[in-house]
């Protein structure tokens, strides 16, 4: 189901590092640099904004000499101290590859006017490893925030939290989610990151009316043996495709693979992946688009004479607003 409205998506050379040192991005453009796990670097004309970065070791040294190892597979791509700017940081859920204290600490550190929307329900925690009360702004699914100047659009930037379900769906004492995605909404574009999640019974149907333009979506799956270890999987490569089909989400970038050994999407997975990646003429169809590290992406409107994929128009939210102030 994919409808009117038309978007692209170039991959251009250059990792994270080299994105930030570029000239910046264009008016009606988001850049979007993979951090590794379900890190993502997002710029745009106006905002510099992380989602779920985990740039240490911090993974391999709690969990060294266990069962499951968290050594990195890959490096990391850039250091914080390397990017001259950083408005906001979301962060999807408490887990350390996503809400990862030492990589928080030297963002705290270094960007002091960078504020954090963290899930409400994990508020304390967010707190008790050390990010600053007066800047962090907790969220529960249905609620939106404003980052920067309201009322400068197409640059504001708005962020809408969705529910996401870790294999379930978890609320605290207060029926508040405890894992979440977000919606970002800027330069008249709409990417999802949908945190970590499979595919719950009504999750299509929250997603139907947030004209969105691109998925970011784990593809590391889940099984009984990682499960019964309290590790929690996500989706498959095949329901992401399959969900971005139901909602008429056009574009997937795929996440949470080639980090961890035992945590990671599988062969066949990636291969499904990179098929539908290839074009499919005479029919609309979900395009994929893998991330690496040299590499960043840039998504924006189809200009008159280019041709790409297809997003349906957009639609009024009637999420919960709150203001984002320190």
């Amino acid at each position: 189901m994919l409808t009117s409205r038309e978007v692209r998506i170039d991959s251009v050379a250059g990792g994270p590092r080299e994105m930030v040192r570029g000239a910046g991005s264009t008016d009606g453009a988001i850049d979007l640099g993979w951090l590794g796990q379900a890190g993502f670097l997002v710029q745009t004309a106006g905002h510099v904004v992380l989602i779920d970065p985990y740039l240490s070791d911090s993974l391999a040294k709690k969990y060294r000499g266990r069962e499951f190892s968290y050594e990195r597979l890959m490096p990391v791509p850039i250091g914080i101290a390397e990017i001259g700017r950083i408005d906001a940081v979301l962060c999807t859920h408490r887990h350390s590859d996503h809400m990862d204290p030492e990589t928080l600490a030297a963002v705290t550190a270094r960007h002091p006017a960078c504020r954090f929307v963290v899930p409400a329900a994990e508020l304390n925690h967010a707190l008790a490893i050390g990010l600053p009360a007066e800047r962090v702004l907790p969220i529960d699914a249905g609620q939106s925030v404003s980052l920067g100047e309201e009322g400068r659009a197409p640059h504001d930037l708005v962020v809408t939290a969705v529910a996401a379900a870790h294999e379930t769906l978890e609320r605290d004492d207060s029926h508040r989610h405890r894992f979440l995605g977000y919606v970002i909404e800027t330069e008249g574009l709409a990417v999802y990151h949908s945190g970590d999640t499979v595919v719950y019974p009504g999750l299509a149907e929250k997603l139907a009316g947030l004209a969105i333009d691109l998925a970011l979506l784990p593809v590391n799956g889940r099984d009984a043996q990682r499960t019964s270890r309290g590790v929690p999987g996500n989706m498959t490569a095949d329901e992401a495709l399959r969900l971005c089909n139901a909602v008429g989400i056009p574009l997937l970038v795929p996440h949470h693979f080639g980090m961890f050994a035992f945590n990671t999407a599988s062969p066949a997975d990636l291969d499904l992946l990179r098929s539908a990646g290839r074009s499919s003429p005479g029919r609309a169809a979900v395009r994929a688009v893998l991330p690496d590290l040299d590499h960043h992406l840039r998504l924006q409107a189809r200009q008159s004479g280019q041709s790409d994929l297809k997003r349906r128009p957009a639609a009024e939210s009637s999420s919960d607003h709150v203001p984002m102030t320190p």
